[in-house]
């Protein structure tokens, strides 16, 4: 399949490139050997350093020129920039209903307590975005709803930050926490926005 979408000349390069190696490896195999018993003898060093270069030299036409051309992976690049630019509202796969109770437990348990104001779990950090103001803060950002803003917040964090505050300071490994607490935790501060 690979081989299927490289261009004609790099498909020849990788051939010749290969048929080298192939041919060294069976004449070093079945001509050499016969020609001298000792093969490779006294030029073990030679040998072995052929070896390497052949190897090498097949390792790299194949990285070099299996690659995809630079103008294609920009055209892809600029594609996918053109359907979701950023700033822009994505569109997300539909949120399995949360479980907004259990998503306070998550809330103290994940110690979100620690670096947010919230008055609904009680607490009244200052490093992050203060989520009383989630439902502006999805506004201004223009990235979806209210729960989509609060999910890509929480699975990507640097998807979009809040002016004001820096970029990475937010753990990037809540997504880890799976769809079903992802989904209680957003339930929760959707609830607490009213």
């Amino acid at each position: 399949m690979l081989l299927s979408s490289l261009s004609s000349g790099h498909k020849t390069e990788i051939v010749v490139v290969a048929a080298v190696f192939i041919v060294f490896a069976l004449c070093s195999s079945f001509v050499f050997s016969k020609m001298n018993p000792n093969f490779p003898g006294r030029r073990i060093a030679l040998f072995i350093a052929v070896c390497v270069l052949l190897t090498a030299a097949m390792l790299g036409s194949v990285i070099a020129f299996a690659g995809e051309p630079k103008e294609k992976a920009a055209e892809k690049e600029n594609a996918a920039a053109a359907k979701h630019p950023r700033g822009a509202a994505r569109p997300s796969a539909p949120a399995s209903q949360g479980n907004a109770d259990a998503g306070q437990a998550l809330f103290t348990s994940q110690g979100c307590s620690a670096c947010h104001t919230f008055k609904p779990a009680g607490s009244t950090a200052k490093v992050g975005p203060d989520l009383d103001n989630l439902a502006a803060d999805a506004q201004k950002a223009n990235r979806g709803s209210l729960a989509q803003y609060i999910k890509e917040s929480i699975v990507d964090p640097g998807a979009y930050v809040v002016p004001g505050f820096p970029n990475g300071v937010m753990p990037t490994n809540f997504g880890s926490l799976g769809d079903q607490k992802i989904s209680n935790l957003v339930a929760f501060l959707t609830a607490g926005q009213s």
